[in-house]
C-alpha cells in the first residue's frame, strides 16, 4: 500500500482541509499526568482526533508508555527504587506498582505508568494513536500490534530511522513518520529521500525549524507535516496560515476551542 493511499493518512488529509488537526502530545498533559490513562481518557472526551505518546520497553519486554529513560521525573520511583532508575532496567512488575500521577497534583495520586496496549484500548476508536517509539526493538511493536490487530490503525514515528526500517520490514502496511530535526534542522532532500525509502505517510518536525519552503517540499513528496509541540494561539494560526497539517500540542482543550472559533482556518 502506497503511503498516500494509506486509509490513516486519507483520514488525516481529511481532517486537515481547513486548518491544522489538533494532536494531544502525550494526552491532555496541560491538565493531567502526561502519558497517563486519565490524561489519554481526557484527550477522548475533549474529542482530540490524533494523540502522541511516548512508548519505551521495560527489561522483560514489556512496552510502556513513558517519556523519559529516567524515571525521576515523573513517578515516585527515586523513593521506591533509588534515584535514577531506567526503564530499561526494571521489569513489568516494578514499573506497574510506581505512582506517575503524583508527581503533576495530589489529586492525580495513584495513576499507573500504562503498558501500550491499556493505552490503545483507552484511545480507539475516538482517537488516532500517534506512538513515538523512545526504545524496545521493532520486533516488541510488530508482535503487540499485531496481537491485537491495530498494525493498519495507528501510526508509528520515531527519531531513530533505523528503527522505522526495520519495523516497515516487519509491518508492511504500518503507516510511518519520521521524526526530526535530523542533522541539517532543516526538511532537507536527505529527508524526503529517507521518507520516500520508507514510504512514509507523514514528517513530523520540531515547530520552529518548518519553513514555507519545508512545507511545500513535503507536500509536493506526497506527505503529511506535523509539528511539536505548539502552546500558544500564535503559534497554531502561524502554523494554519503555514499551512502545517497537524500540530502537536500540550494544551488541546484550548487549541479545539480556537479550532471552533475559527482561528485556526487557512487563508484562501
Amino acid at each position: 500500500m502506497h503511503a498516500a493511499c494509506h486509509p490513516l493518512a486519507i483520514r488525516l488529509r481529511a481532517l486537515s482541509a481547513e486548518g491544522p488537526i489538533v494532536v494531544a502530545h502525550r494526552g491532555d498533559s496541560r491538565h493531567h499526568p502526561e502519558n497517563t490513562l486519565p490524561a489519554f481518557a481526557a484527550a477522548v472526551k475533549l474529542g482530540v482526533h490524533v494523540q502522541e505518546f511516548d512508548v519505551q520497553a521495560s527489561r522483560d519486554g514489556v512496552l510502556f508508555c513513558l517519556h523519559d529513560e529516567n524515571l525521576d521525573r515523573t513517578t515516585n520511583a527515586a523513593r521506591t527504587l533509588g534515584q535514577g532508575a531506567l526503564i530499561a532496567q526494571c521489569d513489568a512488575s516494578q514499573l506497574r506498582d510506581l505512582d506517575a500521577g503524583s508527581w503533576k497534583n495530589a489529586s492525580c495520586q495513584g495513576a499507573r505508568v500504562p503498558e501500550l496496549e491499556q493505552a490503545l484500548a483507552v484511545m480507539l476508536p475516538q482517537s488516532m494513536p500517534m506512538i513515538e517509539h523512545k526504545a524496545g526493538d521493532a520486533k516488541l511493536y510488530a508482535a503487540l500490534l499485531e496481537r491485537l490487530g491495530l498494525a493498519e490503525r495507528v501510526l508509528l514515528q520515531s527519531f531513530d530511522w533505523d528503527f522505522l526500517r526495520a519495523a516497515r520490514k516487519l509491518m508492511p502496511t504500518l503507516a510511518i513518520g519520521l521524526l526530526g530535526p535530523d542533522a541539517t534542522d532543516q526538511i532537507s532532500e536527505h529527508v524526503l529521500a529517507a521518507a520516500r525509502e520508507l514510504d512514509a505517510s507523514f514528517i513530523h518536525w520540531h515547530a520552529p525549524k518548518v519553513t514555507a519552503d519545508g512545507v511545500a517540499a513535503v507536500h509536493a513528496a506526497g506527505l503529511l507535516l506535523v509539528t511539536y509541540t505548539s502552546d500558544t494561539q500564535l503559534a497554531w494560526s502561524g502554523g494554519a496560515q503555514l499551512g502545517i497539517d497537524a500540530i502537536c500540542t500540550n494544551d488541546p482543550g484550548a487549541m479545539l476551542a480556537a479550532q471552533h472559533r475559527g482561528l485556526l482556518r487557512r487563508s484562501s
